[in-house]
């Protein structure tokens, strides 16, 4: 029996199941928003239960087209920001009900609230210990009524705020059995429920060949131990020689060009890629793999282009730190700058580079597959079924950072390098 019919179409947001895993893309079932036709993925249930959800190669070129409204519908930060919302740092935006922003800054420790207009509105948080106070926080998860939660581990209290600036709860954490370095939120469960993971952080063993650190998901109670229930492969890295204060030693770093891990919550279904080819693992909160949506791609290959634009800004970067060892003084800059140029490399480019969720339960996965002779970043919407309803290609240096129901917000720099949010609605085939 499929997973499908075990838990009910309801459970995957499905109006009409298909008993062959297909629908006819003529069907009202077969149709995306705007009655584009969305691509069905054809469906091996396998003997333990799992579910395999298979596209072809070409299914991109068949996916409706998505595109973005040329004029934005805000703009936060940038040149004609404050220095106060300063968006260099920002590391996750979140969309409330009412489309204002929330930018989180893990360095400084603070949220910034927009508009929906893109307007300044608050600074909430800042570095410390005291009431309204953050240390380290792990990220930053909407809950309904727009209450935002934060976990601090180094603070070791969790945090319930509104959009207001109020601090509503924040009971000490009791987390016990807790790999510490799991702290990234990827989301909560309706049950109350947090998962956790350690994705983007190095491993400090040294090897002289490329190895992978792993990241570890938890999902943790509010109280009491929390359970692995995956790890997924993380960041490439490799033994390497490097300058410091005029002397050599060697030093783990990571690879430019890195596959990496993507850790969501996708409804109730902790949703994982190891980012080095396109394959999306479903689990469900008790670590059971329930789902896995596969596409057969390539990785491009890292061209000359990739190199010196990724060396560019590593420049860009250590010019712009402080002090003439970037803050720490460990290296002086001439030094940074030469280990930049022996920085380890990839040979080839990632596939999937981040996944994100929005409102309506669409999932949208940014990635750097090379189809049709297109390449630069894409995007593709998902349904809860699997179907696939759209793809989204960005053409210029903009990132996508949040989606909403029918907008995307994307993180841009400007001639400067400052960086600005810009909020655009989505359309399908054209905005008219």
């Amino acid at each position: 029996m499929s997973l499908s019919a075990l838990l009910g179409c309801s459970a995957f947001g499905i109006t009409a199941c298909s008993a062959g895993g297909t629908a006819d893309s003529g069907s009202e079932s077969g149709r995306g928003a705007a009655g584009a036709a969305a691509v069905f993925p054809v469906i091996e249930r396998r003997p333990d239960s799992t579910e395999r959800l298979s596209f072809t190669a070409d299914a991109f070129d068949r996916a409706p087209a998505v595109v973005l409204d040329a004029a934005p519908l805000a703009v936060a930060g940038g040149s004609n920001g404050s220095g106060d919302f300063d968006l260099t740092n920002v590391g996750e935006v979140r969309l409330l009900s009412d489309n204002r922003l929330v930018a989180f800054s893990p360095i400084g420790a603070r949220l910034m609230v927009f508009g929906a207009d893109g307007r300044e509105q608050r600074i909430i948080g800042s570095v410390g210990k005291g009431p309204g106070e953050l240390m380290r926080p792990g990220g930053v998860v909407v809950l309904p009524g727009d209450t935002l939660f934060l976990n601090d581990i180094a603070n070791n209290r969790l945090n319930w705020v509104m959009p207001d600036g109020r601090f509503v709860r924040t009971p000490a954490m009791r987390w016990t059995e807790q790999r510490r370095n799991a702290e990234k939120l990827a989301g909560v469960l309706t049950d109350g429920r947090v998962v956790v993971h350690s994705g983007g952080l190095m491993s400090w063993d040294e090897s002289d060949t490329v190895f992978r650190s792993m990241a570890t998901v938890i999902v943790q109670p509010l109280e009491g131990a929390g359970r692995t229930i995956a790890s997924i492969p993380d960041l490439a890295q490799v033994s390497v020689p490097m300058r410091i204060r005029g002397r050599t030693t060697r030093e783990s770093d990571v690879l430019q060009f890195t596959p990496h891990a993507s850790i969501v919550l996708w409804d109730s279904l902790v949703t994982t890629s190891s980012g080095d080819s396109y394959t999306i693992t479903l689990r469900s909160p008790s670590g059971t793999v329930l789902r896995q949506l596969v596409i057969p791609l390539q990785r491009r290959p890292v061209r000359v282009e990739d190199r010196a634009r990724a060396l560019a800004l590593r420049f860009k970067y250590i010019e712009s730190s402080v002090g003439e060892g970037g803050g720490g003084d460990t290296y002086t800059k001439d030094e940074q700058r030469q280990n930049a140029r022996l920085a380890p490399s990839a040979d080839s480019m990632p596939i999937i580079v981040a996944m994100y969720t929005g409102p309506d339960g669409t999932l949208w996965v940014v990635d750097q597959a090379a189809t049709s002779g297109k390449s630069g970043t894409m995007v593709t919407s998902y349904r809860r079924d699997g179907a696939m309803t759209g793809r989204l290609r960005l053409v210029d240096d903009a990132t996508p950072v949040a989606f909403g129901n029918d907008r995307v917000v994307l993180r841009v720099r400007d001639e400067n390098d400052v960086v600005a949010l810009r909020v655009h609605r989505l359309c399908k085939t054209s905005c008219r």
